[in-house]
């Protein structure tokens, strides 16, 4: 994931940097969406579904559910993204972070799932006695 992200940065280094957009989606809010998009994508790609006209039908689903959650448009995302893009060193400094916090999220889901169930205590049949 990390060398696709490094990747992409690299080969959007070289595109013209983009005016800041009246709508700019401040940095903190894009890095939660960003997490929220990859959480997406990751949900479509456990689906296996066989087709990938398919898989875009639900991923654009989820994303619209994700801008209304947020409060934002495609095009504000849009612009927002390719500012950040063009700003290689913010990029990346914000896709660290999006690392860092998903990375803690998969960590908490594994504690939730490793966390042993408890038993209720054995019950004394009265008649036994």
């Amino acid at each position: 994931m990390r060398t696709r992200i490094l990747l992409l940065i690299a080969l959007l280094s070289a595109c013209n940097s983009a005016d800041k957009p009246q709508d700019l989606i401040p940095e903190d809010k894009m890095i939660k969406l960003l997490e929220e998009v990859h959480l997406a994508e990751n949900q479509v790609n456990n689906l296996h579904m066989g087709s990938a006209d398919s898989s875009l039908v639900v991923y654009k689903s989820l994303e619209k559910q994700i801008f209304k959650r947020y409060e934002i448009d495609t095009g504000s995302y849009r612009a927002s993204f390719k500012y950040y893009v063009a700003r290689p060193d913010k990029f990346k400094e914000m896709y660290e972070q999006v690392v860092k916090n998903l990375e803690t999220r998969m960590n908490q889901e594994e504690k939730k799932k490793s966390k042993p169930v408890a038993k209720e205590p054995a019950r004394i049949k009265r008649d036994s006695i």
